[in-house]
């Protein structure tokens, strides 16, 4: 195939992202991965033809957030891995991207969905100062730092208004996030009290439907009895951690009421 008619099936992909057609994007993208593997640029090398590399590291980005779009963890992080190459010759290719540090910030956004802290800092080393100067790298390493200080109103705010998240993208995660941050928030509650009352839990776990809560509290394994939820049992915990999540759960709870004047 020629360059041309390659070129052209890029600009198709790229016209079906702009209309966000993502079902077509999935579509296109197979046969032009092919392409890339048959043009020996699916792995960038310093002698490949320059043009080339800009137009498959621009293709591949397309994949990445059309993943996102389809709500494809799996899928996105492969493509980040195929990106990656692209991006450490990025002084060598013309234009440089517009899509890296969003990429790299809903990588790590990724991770912080899914409670990998331990990989989510691994990859953050890696971007030096980036962490205090890109808006993009600043949104999910505020985040992690607010979901470490037990602020998990702040997490909540910042995921589930769209005023306040830097890209469209990152907020096809708040779905994920808020979960994590009930699961942090629910764990601290059966270490720190033996019941709260279901209104108290309602506004701690951030849920606007009695029904929610109620599926959540299944799920679980929680039980109800005279309007308060029982959590089970375990060996009790040194009483330091007992104050210590005390404090993470009623500052929490007055943070949820104060909420109630915003949403």
């Amino acid at each position: 195939m020629s360059s041309k008619s390659f070129e052209a099936r890029a600009h198709e992909l790229a016209a079906a992202f702009s209309a966000k057609n993502y079902e077509k994007c999935a579509t296109l993208l197979t046969p032009l991965k092919l392409l890339l593997a048959q043009l020996n640029i699916l792995v960038p090398l310093p002698s490949s033809d320059v043009n080339l590399l800009v137009l498959a590291r621009d293709i591949l980005e397309i994949g990445a957030l059309t993943s996102i779009f389809l709500q494809d963890d799996a899928l996105f992080s492969r493509y980040l891995a195929q990106l990656s190459p692209f991006y450490a010759l990025k002084d060598q290719l013309s234009p440089p991207s517009a899509n890296e540090r969003k990429l790299i910030a809903l990588r790590l956004l990724l991770l912080l969905s899914k409670n990998d802290i331990a990989e989510f800092h691994t990859e953050l080393e890696t971007l030096e100062d980036e962490a205090d100067t890109d808006p993009y790298i600043r949104y999910p390493v505020v985040l992690e730092r607010w979901l470490m200080e037990g602020s998990y109103d702040k997490v909540w705010k910042a995921t589930t208004q769209r005023s306040e998240v830097p890209a469209e993208e990152f907020a096809l995660f708040a779905d994920t996030l808020v979960d994590t941050i009930r699961s942090e928030i629910a764990t601290c509650s059966e270490k720190a009290y033996p019941s709260l009352p279901l209104a108290n839990a309602k506004h701690l776990l951030f849920f606007t439907e009695d029904s929610e809560l109620k599926e959540f509290i299944e799920q679980r394994g929680w039980t109800i009895q005279n309007g308060r939820i029982y959590f089970p049992q375990d060996e009790p915990d040194t009483i330091e951690n007992g104050v210590a999540m005390e404090s993470i759960i009623e500052n929490t709870l007055g943070y949820a009421r104060e909420l109630e004047t915003i949403v």
